[in-house]
C-alpha cells in the first residue's frame, strides 16, 4: 500500500483544493448521462429502441447468474474499428445502470481518451485515479494497467464514466453506482 494510502480520509482531505477543482471542471462539462443515445435509468425496452437508432447490431440478452439483465451488442463497421457493448440492467431492477464499451485496440487509447475528455472534461487527478485502480483492481480477472476516471461533479455524484486500460484492450464504463446497488 502506497504511503498515505493507509489512512484515505487524510489523504482526501488533503486533496480537497484539487477535488474541487476536479469538480468545476466536471460540472462544466456535459453530464454522464449514458452511453450513445441510451440513457441510465431507461428501462430494457427503451434501451432496446435506442439501440436501433445508435446502429447497434448483432444484439443478445441474457441473465446472468445473479439475475442481472445484460443487452449486448456490437456498434461500427470494419471489425478494426468495430466495438463490442454491454448493457447492465441489476437484478431486480429495470433500469440501466452500466454501460461497457469494450475497445479491441490499446493503440486507440489516446483517441478513446481525447474524446472522452471532449465530452467530459478532464479526467479527474492521477492520484485519486490511482488509488481507486488500487482499491477496484482487486477483484478484477485481468488486472488493469491503468485507470482515468470521470465524475459526475456535485448534481451526478453516483455517475462516472471509467477508461480501463488493459494489456490487449480497453474499456469504458458509464455507471450510476445508486442503480447499481438498487437504490433507485
Amino acid at each position: 500500500m502506497k504511503a498515505g494510502m493507509r489512512h484515505p480520509g487524510k489523504w482526501l482531505g488533503g486533496l480537497w483544493p484539487a477535488l474541487l477543482l476536479v469538480a468545476g471542471t466536471a460540472l462544466a462539462a456535459e453530464g454522464i448521462t449514458g452511453y450513445g443515445s441510451a440513457e441510465l435509468g431507461m428501462s430494457p425496452e427503451q434501451v432496446r429502441e435506442r439501440l436501433a437508432q445508435d446502429g447497434v447490431t448483432e444484439v443478445t440478452e441474457a441473465r446472468t447468474d445473479d439475475g442481472d439483465l445484460v443487452i449486448d451488442g456490437r456498434l461500427g463497421g470494419a471489425p478494426a474499428v468495430e466495438t463490442d457493448l454491454r448493457y447492465v440492467f441489476p437484478a431486480g431492477s429495470d433500469r440501466l445502470a452500466l454501460v461497457v464499451a469494450f475497445h479491441p485496440e490499446v493503440e486507440d487509447h489516446a483517441e478513446v481518451k481525447a474524446q472522452l475528455m471532449a465530452e467530459y472534461g478532464q479526467p479527474w487527478e492521477e492520484e485519486m485515479a490511482d488509488w481507486w485502480l488500487e482499491q477496484l483492481a482487486e477483484g478484477m480477472p485481468q488486472p488493469p494497467v491503468a485507470l482515468t476516471a470521470w465524475g459526475g461533479g456535485e448534481a451526478q455524484r453516483d455517475r462516472f464514466v471509467r477508461l480501463w486500460t488493459f494489456e490487449e484492450y480497453l474499456s469504458v464504463e458509464t455507471l450510476d453506482n445508486r442503480l447499481l446497488a438498487g437504490q433507485e
